[in-house]
């Protein structure tokens, strides 16, 4: 799948039923009365890193911190988007 942001276009790993699931996990362990704690948002960030890419030193060793974050929340975006097949 490809993911287009402000930082080029991505390749990334599709999403299966079974790796929803372990997003929707580690998600649902990021939650603390009712809302996300910043720092626990970021298990749900290298969660996604390591997902999505084959090797993700490779693909953000040009890129800071603040790029970084970027991409991954807009693959996450990518990931939540409802299934448009039916």
């Amino acid at each position: 799948m490809t993911v287009k942001t402000n930082h080029g276009e991505f390749e990334v790993n599709d999403l299966t039923f079974r790796d929803r699931r372990a997003l929707h996990k580690v998600e649902i362990n990021s939650i603390s009365e009712g809302e996300f704690e910043a720092t626990k948002f970021y298990n749900i960030m290298e969660w996604i890193m390591d997902f999505a890419f084959d090797d993700p030193e490779k693909t953000f060793e040009d890129m800071d911190d603040n790029q970084i974050d970027e991409v991954l929340i807009s693959v996450y975006n990518k990931y939540k988007e409802p299934s448009k097949k039916k």
